[in-house]
């Protein structure tokens, strides 16, 4: 599984800086300052961009980026023969920015006209702050990509950082969601498993729970991600294809029903563990689950991949699946995360750019990189055929877990993205996860206040 442990990489899959419980609680998007600066981003002039007929001359790259593992896929692909022998003469220059620092002074560059890099890695929901001009200050990668777009799991290499029909950005990772849970601990109980539905598993977690100090699911109150899978495997999503909220629609509510009720109804889930550096899985989160207190999770790799880092003396007590049935339409599977590779309007190099990109994203030499290092599972479909992604996990019971997300990436939902998307997953937090998880509020209110929130935010 993706060993993305540490507190750094996870700001980035949560879609924001880390920032305090009460500071999130108390302060309106922290990106707002920036995203006013978007509506000027028409002014910037596209630079001249130079062929790659011209691959021989000494060509110096930028690549920006705030996570160093990321920057080492980058990296790698700059140093596979697929782009050295191509270009001998260039040389790629990597630098490392805090989360937020970097997508503002991106921000900033692109929005003055000068001073980006070639290469920006943006957040699956940062890219929502690049959309908000008359025009994306990317440079379109459709063409380019080309054929191979039959050879990636679009919703998650490319949807994200696409807008108007056109692909802006490339991401490796295959960020599936799956459901794992304490095979040792249900073989004690006796209980059946795979599960086919939901009500199967909560009825495994009443017995679980039977205790008063075991829960299921620790449901996470001062994060949107819970609901955000939830909500893709009910099928729908925060934003519909033209980008307009649709966070209230039936599908929503159940998803945010289904989180309130594994809590406060079923008594088989509890509020996940926090503190004031980490809303998602931060050290508490894990010592819960060394001590038992948790005993299932869904989530993508780089998730459940957790697990392995922080608890490994429970390997072989651990199984994987398919998400169950009896939730809206019971997608097998949903998509949580991601960092795509851009190219800035500004790049003088952008043939030369999109190879390096290509040579990352785009082969298995590069793919096969990022999974050894970080168990990253890839989006890129080629790369399934190589042994390695087909072993068995000792982790997880023996579960060949490369044949799992192959089988449910195919059925992963699209991703559709807004320029409101940082704005509203930020609200979202406020103005329905909070209260529902923590006040049991209304999750159908709830919602339908965050539409208006997200509509005061458009106009």
């Amino acid at each position: 599984m993706d060993r993305h442990g540490d507190d750094k990489h996870a700001e980035r899959l949560l879609r924001r800086p880390q920032i305090s419980r009460r500071d999130f609680l108390g302060v309106t998007a922290g990106a707002a300052s920036t995203l006013g600066l978007a509506a000027h981003v028409a002014q910037a002039r596209p630079a001249r961009a130079v062929s790659a007929a011209r691959s021989q001359e000494a060509v110096t790259l930028e690549v920006w980026g705030f996570n160093r593992e990321r920057l080492n896929f980058a990296q790698n692909a700059a140093e596979l023969p697929v782009f050295t022998e191509k270009y001998p003469n260039v040389t790629v220059n990597f630098r490392e920015f805090p989360f937020a620092q970097m997508h503002d002074k991106l921000l900033a560059a692109l929005v003055s006209g000068q001073g980006a890099p070639d290469i920006a890695e943006v957040e699956i929901a940062r890219f929502s702050q690049f959309l908000k001009g008359e025009r994306v200050p990317f440079v379109p990668l459709t063409e380019r990509i080309g054929a191979e777009i039959e050879n990636i799991y679009k919703p998650a290499a490319s949807d994200p950082w696409s807008w108007g029909g056109e692909i802006y950005g490339l991401g490796n990772e295959l960020n599936a969601v799956v459901l794992t849970y304490r095979q040792d601990l249900l073989d004690e109980l006796g209980v059946e498993t795979p599960f086919e539905s939901w009500d199967q598993v909560i009825e495994a977690g009443k017995q679980i729970a039977a205790d008063g100090e075991t829960k299921t699911f620790a449901v996470h109150d001062i994060a949107f991600g819970d609901w955000f899978q939830m909500a893709q495997h009910a099928g729908t999503s925060l934003f519909d294809a033209e980008g307009n909220y649709q966070g209230d629609n039936a599908l929503s509510v159940e998803a945010m029903q289904f989180l309130h009720d594994l809590v406060y109804e079923h008594q088989v889930a509890g509020i996940a563990p926090a503190d004031a550096q980490n809303d998602w899985f931060g050290p508490a989160y894990w010592a819960a689950f060394k001590a038992d207190k948790f005993t299932m999770l869904w989530g993508p790799p780089w998730h459940i991949g957790g697990l392995q880092i922080n608890v490994p003396e429970q390997e072989g007590k651990w199984a994987a699946q398919r998400l169950p049935t009896g939730l809206g339409e019971s997608r097998p599977t949903a998509n949580f995360g991601g960092t795509g590779q851009c190219i800035t309007e500004q790049s003088q190099h952008q043939d030369i750019a999109f190879d390096l990109i290509a040579a990352g994203n785009l082969t298995v030499e590069g793919n096969l990189y990022d999974f050894h290092q970080r168990t990253v599972y890839p989006a890129y479909i080629p790369t399934y055929e190589r042994p390695e992604l087909q072993e068995p996990s000792a982790y997880f019971s023996g579960a060949r877990i490369g044949e799992l997300y192959a089988s449910v990436a195919p059925e992963l939902p699209p991703f559709n993205q807004s320029p409101s998307f940082n704005d509203a997953v930020q609200a979202m937090v406020r103005t329905v996860i909070t209260p529902v998880m923590n006040d049991r509020a209304e999750p159908e209110t709830a919602l339908q206040e965050l539409g208006t929130v997200v509509a005061e935010l458009q106009s």
